[in-house]
């Protein structure tokens, strides 16, 4: 299917906020606070406040304005329909701060670019969205010149939620597994590597 991918900027922040509360989670209305904020905020506190709508939203508009949220919005006949949660490592606070998500001893800025998170509507998953996305990430961290990009996909492949991406996407495209942890692998590819292979 035709699609359009734009890499989120903070004038896009109200778009942002509109996939999020209109669109993405229209078949699970439980999980439309979610705002892809587990990836920037504390654990505990992404817990404690996952019902409050209102606090949850100001926290995600702020990130994106402010250009800490980084990511993918897909479009199709101008609407959006898919988001991608992806950045420098540098950004994510609580990966950086978790030591299990540590693969490099504090990491440079454009050193490690992060796949945490894809969010594809109902009507279009199963469609090769997320593969399309990957390759579009895969190529803009080679032109930024990192180093390696990664990925945390659950050790539980039964998950209903696969929001991390699964295994098998990762291994299609070059990614492997280099750790195993409490509730996920670390899956990493070289761009070094890759540029050599082509």
């Amino acid at each position: 299917m035709e699609i359009e991918i734009k890499k989120l900027t903070p004038d896009m922040a109200d778009e942002y906020l509109r996939y999020f509360e209109e669109v993405a989670f229209t078949d699970h209305e439980e999980w439309s606070n979610c705002y892809c904020l587990e990836s920037h905020i504390p654990r505990e506190e992404n817990e404690a406040t996952f019902t409050d709508r209102a606090l949850r939203r100001e926290k995600a508009k702020k990130l994106v304005e402010d250009g800490v949220m980084q990511g993918y919005l897909v479009y199709s006949g101008g609407d959006v329909i898919g988001w991608c949660n992806a950045g420098d490592k540098t950004s994510y606070g609580p990966i950086m701060s978790e030591g299990e998500f540590e693969t490099r001893k504090n990491p440079g800025r454009g050193e490690i670019k992060v796949v945490y998170c894809f969010e594809i509507a109902p009507g279009y998953r199963g469609k090769g969205i997320t593969h399309q996305l990957l390759e579009r990430i895969l190529q803009d961290a080679k032109e930024e010149g990192y180093s390696y990009v990664e990925a945390y996909p659950f050790l539980d492949r039964d998950f209903e939620y696969q929001y991390h991406g699964p295994v098998s996407l990762y291994e299609k495209h070059g990614f492997v597994q280099i750790a195993e942890k409490s509730w996920f692998w670390i899956m990493q590819r070289s761009m070094a590597v890759k540029a050599e292979q082509g």
